[in-house]
């Protein structure tokens, strides 16, 4: 039977039920229509326990006479079973049988993953396509249709913001390549990926209610093309996002959900909310293209059918949604089916596919006369925090006893002279971070150990996202960037230190030597508005049009081998719109050890009459030499591709003329520019009728020109100069109504381009 043949056979209320979430984590279902349940679960880094238990057996176990607060305990020591009273051991005891029954007969023992930011550090999307390819087994272990969040690829712009460390990148561009990868891996396993959170949720701050003030043009360049390859790729869900965005929430924005994700980009799947971002009336945002609301029970079957009678909501509108739900289970609901490998081997693949992931995505920050690779990891002493963060609080954590501790991996040293000091810090869903500053009992360890001077001293940053180092950088041997790596971070983190793994991640957001050097500093909101200020000027497009020096720049990142690179070139010197360039180029590993490097290919249009950033990331492709290796590579980018959003014309235009093209290993590290030129651009930008008067005004050629026509059509040249003195930025052909007959000038204009 089909989606079609199901939704012919429903009442009116039942397609409405549909639309409403029944646990908190759960659909509805019609057991004599052949419609199951489907269990949600966040995320992307594993299995979230709370949210399972909670969902599956919290009724059963009050009744059996625990309480809420038992279980909770028992959640979040599953196994760390000393924590737990005797009671609460039989509990636990009730609840891994309940779970392994749950699994057809598997323990659990659930894998934690890294989360977005570190993922993006790889930049390496087969490395995500693994990790989505994991989390979808995961996510089929514990009979999980639809992994919620899996990925995030909110765009970067605010480090205080508390789900920071759960995006990609400050850089759409990244965000959109790795994100769309993720999608790719979840679905591969038939499990929903489901894409969040649609659109610009930046901040946790007042999240529920918060007005974002945004420029169309930001939106367009920077908040929505992640969105947008995640869809291209094949996510089966969205989920909107809680803010409004200019005076409109996401979950009732039909531009939003409507125009932009099914119109333009052709989405065909389900559209849901964030948890309770629905706050207004249920039928409105049906109306607006919502499909399904969650968390359940969202008993307001009552506002769905009372939008379809007051004609707010079409039937076709209702059918559509309902259709889009049974399609999902239809589709993604595999709870009857066998787990698709053995055990072991899932194991196996879960912990490779981390250990990938943190072995490429670990930052080396500083190396200081080569400290590392240790000859001798006998040398180090452990200092700070005794196990690692291994993820951040709120959707994305995971209970889990597959990560081994950091005394485990490095053992328990005290004679070292190396001292590491790991420095572990907390983010969570539902706030930010106060500042970017380090904890005051950290800053005590290290100032000491500096002022100790016995040691070499490396800090290892278990950090959501950039935090202030300007205090220590200059008197520190080394630093290691781990984010939150999930389970194999330990170990990836002591062979990167040992030299058994050549470290090659790199930052995929800039690192300012203080907080007020941020491009979003003073737009942080106090209250229920957000001014996204800084529009377009995200991350290292704001440090470099500001010409702020951040501490760690965008794409940054060491090694412990060398790379050149040598004899770049293009395909062609001229282009037209619809081309491809083309960039090869010779990359050596110069070095004596085998290792990879990222190569990152800028554009910029050095005379733009939009305001434009200095450079943008247009390409970029991670490779792995042996040692003395060359490689001929090539990079490419579509002409179409790098337009800017125009708020006069509500669309994409390119202007014509010469574009530079940087090649190199980070945003301040280019090893090779040259030029490229675009014939014919946009034709509302190309210098003509549509110039502004004053394109035209310092161009005494052009400007004779149009004079000459100006009066040979009888009109009147005296607007020309009034508007020139006092309006410049008119436009011609809006002087002028008849500026179409201007024939000279624009050919003129044309062979002024031609030279």
């Amino acid at each position: 039977m089909t989606a079609r043949d199901i939704l012919n056979k429903l009442n009116d209320q039942q397609k409405a039920s549909l639309l409403c979430g029944a646990g908190f984590f759960s659909t509805r279902q019609i057991v004599e229509e052949g419609i199951k349940r489907m269990q949600f679960l966040d995320g992307g880094t594993g299995m979230n326990f709370e949210q399972l238990f909670g969902d599956i057996f919290v009724k059963e176990v009050v009744e059996e006479g625990y309480t809420r607060e038992q279980l909770d305990h028992v959640i979040h020591n599953f196994y760390k079973l000393d924590n737990l009273t005797d009671e609460e051991k039989t509990l636990r005891e009730e609840l891994f049988k309940k779970l392994t029954d749950y699994t057809g007969g598997y323990e659990p023992h659930p894998g934690c993953y890294p989360p977005g930011i570190l993922l993006g550090s790889t930049w390496n999307p087969e490395v995500v396509y693994e990790n989505g390819e994991a989390l979808g087994l995961e996510a089929r272990m514990y009979k999980v249709s639809c992994l919620l969040g899996t990925p995030n690829v909110n765009l970067l712009r605010e480090p205080r913001n508390g789900r920071f460390f759960e995006g990609y990148s400050e850089d759409p561009l990244v965000g959109g390549i790795l994100g769309r990868e993720m999608v790719k891996g979840v679905e591969s396993q038939g499990v929903a990926a489901d894409v969040k959170h649609y659109a610009a949720n930046n901040l946790e701050i007042n999240r529920s209610g918060i007005d974002q003030r945004i420029s169309q043009r930001a939106l367009e360049e920077m908040y929505l093309p992640a969105f947008e390859k995640c869809i291209k790729a094949g996510t089966a869900t969205v989920m909107a996002a809680y803010p409004k965005i200019n005076g409109v929430h996401c979950t009732e924005n039909k531009w939003l959900l409507e125009d932009v994700l099914r119109e333009r980009w052709g989405f065909e799947g389900l559209c849901m909310t964030d948890w309770g971002a629905c706050t207004g009336d249920t039928g409105d945002s049906a109306a607006a293209g919502i499909d399904l609301f969650m968390p359940g029970p969202w008993n307001k079957e009552d506002e769905i059918l009372k939008a379809l009678e007051d004609g707010r909501l079409t039937r076709e509108e209702l059918d559509q949604a309902a259709l889009r739900v049974i399609e999902l289970g239809l589709k993604y609901n595999k709870n009857d089916e066998k787990f698709p490998i053995p055990y072991d081997e899932y194991i196996e693949k879960g912990r490779k596919a981390c250990y990938r992931a943190d072995a490429e995505g670990i930052v080396m920050l500083k190396n200081k006369d080569n400290l590392f690779p240790l000859d001798d990891m006998n040398r180090v002493c452990l200092y700070g925090s005794d196990t690692l963060r291994i993820y951040g609080s709120g959707s994305a954590q995971v209970i889990t006893d597959r990560e081994p501790s950091l005394k485990e991996v490095f053992g328990e040293n005290k004679d070292g002279d190396v001292a590491v000091v790991v420095i572990s810090l907390p983010s969570a869903e539902g706030t930010d971070r106060k500042d970017l500053k380090l904890p005051d009992e950290y800053r005590r360890v290290i100032r000491g150990l500096i002022d100790d001077g016995q040691y070499k001293i490396c800090l290892v940053l278990n950090v959501p996202g950039p935090v202030e180092l300007t205090e220590f950088i200059d008197d520190i041997d080394a630093a290691f960037l781990i984010y939150y790596p999930g389970m194999e971070g330990a170990r990836a983190l002591f062979d990167i230190m040992s030299g058994a793994v050549n470290p090659s991640g790199k930052l995929t957001v800039t690192f300012p030597e203080r907080y007020e050097d941020t491009p979003a500093f003073l737009d942080y909101p106090d209250g229920f508005t957000c001014v996204y200020g800084e529009g377009i000027y995200v991350g290292y497009r704001g440090y470099e049009k500001r010409k702020i020096k951040p501490l760690f720049p965008f794409g940054f990142g060491l090694s412990y081998t060398s790379f050149e690179l040598e004899d770049m070139s293009t395909d062609k010197s001229e282009y037209a719109m619809e081309d491809t360039v083309k960039v090869s180029f010779k990359l050596t590993n110069t070095g004596d050890r085998d290792g990879a490097q990222v190569v990152q290919l800028y554009v910029g249009d050095p005379v733009a009459m939009q305001s434009k950033p200095v450079k943008e990331l247009r390409a970029f492709g991670k490779y792995e030499l042996k040692a003395g290796e060359s490689r001929e590579l090539t990079l490419s980018f579509k002409v179409s591709d790098i337009g800017s959003y125009s708020d006069d014309y509500g669309k994409f235009l390119i202007e014509d003329g010469m574009y530079d093209i940087y090649l190199g290993f980070a945003s301040d590290d280019i090893k090779k520019t040259l030029s490229f030129r675009l014939r014919e651009g946009s034709p509302e930008l190309m210098l003509g009728i549509n110039s502004r008067a004053i394109d035209i005004m310092y161009k005494p050629e052009l400007r004779k020109v149009l004079e000459e026509d100006i009066r040979r059509t009888g009109s009147d040249i005296q607007s020309l100069i009034d508007n020139e003195r006092y309006t410049p930025n008119v436009r011609i052909n809006v002087i002028y109504e008849n500026a179409g007959e201007f024939n000279n000038f624009v050919k003129e204009c044309h062979n002024y381009l031609k030279e």
